[in-house]
């Protein structure tokens, strides 16, 4: 999954995510960790790669929005597929890939124990539906 992640983006500028700045899950050229507090932080990159603490998607999926409303840049965000939340209305009418298996997130034997979703928040609809079209359906009401 991340390799394409890389093809989509070849020089990812942020990870306000990061699980670890010294051996990070994520290679970008910045990166916001937990001491960091990446959902107090401006998001002003260019290329930003999300992959945040489910448990608390209500807080940072909508920052997440309206980061790339203030900084008009290109976001890719992986997420848990829960179209029943209140959040999901945040990224509902974005393009978004439902992936066709369960992830497998750091080390972890198994795979997760529920679907996952990228949403992809740019003007670059047609490369993204390129890179990841084989990775899931793609639904998108600007394709």
């Amino acid at each position: 999954m991340l390799s394409k992640v890389y093809e989509f983006f070849p020089k990812l500028e942020l990870d306000p995510c990061c699980n670890d700045k010294a051996n990070p899950n994520v290679i970008a050229q910045r990166y916001y960790d937990e001491q960091d507090d990446g959902i107090s932080q401006p998001w002003n990159a260019d290329t930003v790669f999300m992959n945040h603490p489910y448990s608390q998607s209500k807080l940072w999926i909508p920052y997440a929005i309206q980061q790339h409303e203030l900084h008009n840049n290109e976001m890719l965000l992986l997420i848990k597929l829960d179209v029943s939340t209140k959040w999901w209305r945040y990224v509902a009418n974005y393009p978004w890939l439902a992936y066709n298996k369960r992830l497998k997130f750091g080390n972890g034997q198994g795979a997760a124990p529920f679907q996952s979703a990228l949403i992809y928040l740019g003007n670059r609809i047609e490369h993204f539906h390129n890179v990841f079209e084989e990775d899931g359906f793609i639904y998108s009401t600007k394709f």
